[in-house]
């Protein structure tokens, strides 16, 4: 993956991130200010492993990290929804 794509793909995930928020703003409550978001997207794993190589170049530089995991769930018999949590480092 180049890094344009990787960004596309991460832009993606923080709409999906910003609308989490827009209509469950206790979401955010976890989050510190000053941190990095870190999208583990589990049904990508290309994507998974590039954003992990990320943090840990954000952990050596003294950043605070928070993972959000995304998963796909059914909300309808064909259709998935992304579900986003707070995670521990990994």
């Amino acid at each position: 993956m180049n890094r344009e794509e990787h960004f596309r793909r991460n832009n993606d995930l923080f709409k999906l991130f910003m609308e989490q928020i827009f209509f469950f703003p206790e979401f955010s409550e976890g989050i510190p200010e000053d941190s990095e978001l870190i999208f583990l997207p589990e049904y990508d794993p290309e994507l998974y492993r590039a954003n992990l190589d990320l943090a840990r170049q954000a952990q050596a530089e003294d950043k605070r990290v928070i993972h959000i995991k995304v998963s796909l769930i059914p909300e309808v018999r064909t259709v998935f929804v992304p579900k986003m949590e707070l995670v521990k480092p990994i």
